[in-house]
């Protein structure tokens, strides 16, 4: 009898223990507070006077940002431990969302855009733990609940930022903007005060993986060695990867640019073209989320029943379809429908993803190759570009602002050009990545 079965005689989610469990009830924090406002983060700039073009280049700057500290991070990670890295680095992370709070016009939330990614750097810590902290025949079902737990609080918080927007419209007596700005400006001083108690969770429970005598200990005054080391190991870590680790890093190079071209304009479609109000687009959120968190334990479980490879394939072939859809919506339930279906493709393509690549990485290596190419594979985000990699971030800055530009031509080339991309990333994954026969502990 594996180790395994003998634990699942504990219940279904034995694993849900130490590390696991206060990364999930961090993230439940993290996802009440931002989701409140995230939707509405496209409104929040027009609403201050960018354009069309500065939306996508915000998001642009933002994703950029990410690239200069990855490498540190994973570095890091890998070298002195996961845990105080990401607990400080929770910290500086929350004072980043002070822009968001004061903002007055857009250039404002331009610089917070730029230093909240930029203090992301720690995810590639946060995202080895949680590998660690997973045994690898639980790891389909393991992701796939880390995600949909803060996904039942994060279906509810869209509702209750539209209903905070509407609140302020309806009564505050001013203009539909400045009512927006005041509602928003709210949401982000809750989530800065979240960021800080989260900080705390972290910092206080959670629990190193890295052995106490494997870990090195760095100053500042090694700072400039750290940087050089870090970008070093960028270069060390590609040729140590197999044809399928790289071939997974071209996919999401090539993804990362095209999702990030629509990401930001999702949200401005379906009000400007389709015809919904803000409200109706937090329902849109309400409704798919729920519909994917009630999948998502059984979706994940297949990963894990399926092989993680399938998984991701029967993601990557059915989004590419529903995202070519999007551009024919005609009202609430139709946009509710497209954004449901993307939601469930997400539920079994990323637990497949992170499970394929958690498979292939010894633990030695996770920090380092975490900050090269994430742990979710590819993502179709609705709203803000959401992956983290030092290969992924120059493309994915790079399509944020082509997306400005091209939405502003036409605003339904971008869905049919974002379609085509992901359609050739799932043959890519077909022909050319393969599983490994034994999955790293």
């Amino acid at each position: 009898m594996t180790a395994i079965s003998e634990q699942e005689k504990k219940g279904t989610f034995w694993f849900i223990q130490g590390n696991i469990k206060i990364l999930i009830i961090c993230r439940l924090l993290w996802s009440l507070s931002t989701s409140i406002v995230y939707p509405y983060f496209s409104f929040y700039i027009a609403a201050l006077g960018g354009s069309k073009q500065d939306i996508g280049f915000i998001s642009s700057i933002g994703i950029l940002a990410g690239l200069f500290l990855y490498p540190v991070g994973g570095f890091l990670a890998d070298k002195s431990g996961r845990v105080k890295l990401i607990g400080y680095s929770t910290v500086l992370y929350a004072f980043a969302h002070i822009p968001f709070v004061i903002a007055n016009d857009w250039k404002t939330l331009a610089v917070g855009q730029f230093l909240s990614q930029l203090l992301l750097f720690y995810l590639p810590a946060m995202n080895a733990l949680s590998s660690d902290s997973l045994p690898p025949g639980v790891r389909g079902k393991g992701f796939a609940i880390m995600m949909a737990v803060p996904q039942a609080i994060r279906i509810i918080a869209p509702v209750i930022g539209g209903w905070l927007i509407g609140y302020y419209q309806a009564t505050s007596g001013l203009s539909e903007d400045l009512a927006l700005i005041k509602a928003v400006k709210l949401a982000w001083t809750v989530a800065f005060a979240t960021g800080l108690v989260v900080a705390w969770l972290r910092l206080k429970y959670l629990t190193e993986t890295v052995e106490e005598d494997d870990a090195e200990s760095y100053t500042w005054g090694d700072s400039l060695t750290v940087l050089k080391d870090s970008y070093l190991s960028v270069i060390e870590s590609i040729r140590w990867m197999n044809s399928s680790l790289k071939t997974i890093v071209v996919i999401e190079m090539i993804a990362a640019f095209f999702v990030a071209m629509s990401a930001p304009f999702w949200s401005l479609f379906a009000k400007d073209i389709v015809g919904l109000t803000v409200p109706q687009w937090g329902n849109v959120n309400f409704w798919s989320g729920l519909v994917a968190l009630l999948f998502a334990l059984p979706l994940g479980g297949a990963v894990d029943r399926w092989g993680a490879k399938k998984s991701v394939m029967a993601g990557m072939l059915v989004g590419p379809i529903i995202i070519f859809m999007f551009q024919y919506s005609t009202g609430f339930w139709a946009v509710t429908a497209i954004i449901t279906m993307i939601s469930l493709a997400n539920k079994i393509m990323i637990p497949g993803f992170s499970t394929l690549i958690a498979n292939m990485i010894p633990r030695e290596r996770r920090g380092r190759i975490y900050s090269i190419l994430g742990e979710r594979g590819v993502q179709i985000s609705w709203g803000n570009f959401w992956g983290g990699g030092v290969l992924l971030f120059p493309p994915a800055a790079l399509g944020a602002w082509v997306g400005g530009q091209v939405y502003a031509y036409s605003p339904t080339l971008v869905w049919q050009i974002t379609s085509a991309a992901l359609f050739v990333c799932a043959l890519m994954i077909h022909f050319m990545v393969k599983e490994p026969e034994k999955a790293q502990i």
